[in-house]
C-alpha cells in the first residue's frame, strides 16, 4: 500500500470513528488499524526526510 493509499485509509477510519456510533469491538479494530497505518506513514516520512538531508549534505560536499 502506498503512502497516499495509507493516508486515504486513515482519513476514512478517522471519519468513521468521529461520525458513526460503532460497536466497541469495531471501533477498537478501526483504532488499531489506524494506529498501525499512522506508524507506517510516520516511518515513511522519516525516511524521506533523511533521504533529503543526505542529498543536501552530499550536494554541499561537491
Amino acid at each position: 500500500m502506498s503512502y497516499e493509499e495509507m493516508m486515504q485509509r486513515l482519513t476514512e477510519i478517522t471519519s468513521r470513528l468521529e461520525r458513526e456510533q460503532l460497536p466497541l469491538e469495531e471501533a477498537s479494530k478501526l483504532y488499531a488499524e489506524g494506529m498501525e497505518l499512522a506508524g507506517k506513514c510516520h516511518t515513511i516520512l522519516n525516511e524521506a526526510v533523511l533521504s533529503v538531508q543526505e542529498i543536501e549534505v552530499s550536494g554541499k560536499e561537491e
